[in-house]
């Protein structure tokens, strides 16, 4: 299946932000409780997938505001990641070739 322009920067856009978050949690060794690290997401594609991550439970609350990453969670939040932006892509696909379609 061949992206748009617009399909590529979007996923793009949310690869980055998520492999960013990703190694900033993974650099600090932020794993469990008891290595949390305070975090705050830069950018809006940063807060909005950190607000996903959290809501599946790839990354969980620690005391004091702190955060800290679930690695098994995470495969998990990536495949389900993965099947949103491939079905985000295939609607966009569809759409399009109705688009062409009623054209004619």
């Amino acid at each position: 299946m061949k992206l748009n322009i617009v399909d590529r920067i979007a996923t793009g856009i949310v690869i980055r932000a998520e492999t960013a978050i990703v190694k900033r949690f993974v650099d600090a060794k932020a794993t469990d409780a008891a290595s949390a690290i305070s975090f705050e997401p830069e950018g809006r594609a940063q807060r909005r997938i950190f607000r996903r991550m959290t809501r599946f439970g790839a990354v969980l609350p620690a005391e004091d505001g702190r955060w800290f990453l679930d690695d098994v969670v995470l495969a998990n939040f990536r495949k389900e990641e993965l099947a949103r932006l491939l079905g985000v892509i295939a609607l966009t696909g569809f759409a399009a070739a109705g688009a062409i379609a009623l054209g004619r």
